[in-house]
């Protein structure tokens, strides 16, 4: 068993392409299709079609890589577990994210936490809800933050209840109100949100019955409060995204109100490697001490 080869294949298999496998994993592009044709020979099997526009996996590659990401990820977890006998010096832990929660959360957790664990190494993986279930269930992630309930075979913990808002800029009409009925946004200049972790925002407006024409979508939570700064329009996100900003910007509570509740998972507790096990009920500890 040669787990360079699996590494290679489950890299080019992420990225889709030779060339960013071979740059990711420190190979030339001939020394990483070598590994890969040696993994086909020995197996008989026809792992990825190679074309100009990337890689493919074929029935038998798909049928197989479920396979090799839990050798893979089960090598990990038997070096970490040696590790631990050796007093939880190193590590990696992998993270699937969100944006908010990188911005608010990951900086004071993982600061504290390498406090007490300073060589545990973190990689983080930015995607939206769904995507970061799937890695989850798939074992390319150890923990991940998601919307709360998720899916019953993973274990989760609720962390937070975040309220949405509206935001408008510092001069607008609805400065000296109490909450921002929703029932308006039609009639209104909208920025859309789309960062990925919108469900929430798009929950309330349909049952609400609410269908806003966005003016403007933008993916990027600093891009829309700055567009909203100017008076280009308003937006609705979540409180947690506006903390740290320093904008000429109002926001108001929603009426109706809604919320997005956030979560902490991962695909099974008791195996956890202990460095994310650890990590896991340090995120719990850190929302509950600092919200």
């Amino acid at each position: 068993m040669n787990l360079s080869q699996y590494e290679a294949f489950i890299k080019t298999v992420e990225l889709g392409t030779l060339t960013g496998a071979a740059e990711k994993l420190g190979y030339s592009q001939s020394g990483l299709t070598r590994a890969l044709n040696s993994l086909e020979n020995q197996w008989g099997v026809k792992l990825l079609i190679r074309g100009r526009s990337g890689v493919q996996l074929t029935t038998e590659g798909e049928l197989l890589l479920p396979y090799i990401r839990t050798v893979l990820h089960d090598q990990r977890r038997l070096s970490e577990r040696v590790g631990e006998l050796n007093g939880l010096r190193d590590g990696l832990i992998r993270i699937g994210t969100f944006n908010s929660v990188s911005a608010q959360w990951l900086p004071g957790m993982i600061k504290s936490f390498r406090q007490s664990y300073p060589g545990i190494s973190f990689q983080l993986l930015h995607g939206t809800d769904d995507q970061i279930v799937s890695w989850l269930s798939e074992g390319r992630v150890d923990v991940g933050f998601v919307s709360y309930p998720t899916l019953p075979e993973l274990d989760c913990d609720f962390l937070y209840r975040d309220p949405l808002v509206a935001i408008f800029s510092e001069d607008d009409c609805h400065a000296g109100l109490d909450a921002f009925n929703i029932h308006e946004l039609p009639e209104l200049s909208y920025i859309a949100l789309n960062e990925g972790v919108e469900d929430e925002i798009t929950a309330i407006l349909k049952q609400n019955k609410i269908n806003p024409e966005a003016a403007f979508v933008e993916s990027n939570d600093h891009a829309v409060i700055a567009m909203v700064e100017q008076g280009l329009g308003i937006s609705l996100m979540s409180a947690m995204m506006l903390q740290g900003f320093n904008r000429r910007i109002l926001c108001l509570p929603l009426d109706p109100p809604g919320w997005r509740d956030l979560g902490i998972a991962c695909r099974n507790r008791s195996v956890l490697s202990g460095a994310a096990s650890m990590f896991y009920e340090h995120a719990c500890r850190w929302v509950r001490d600092n919200y």
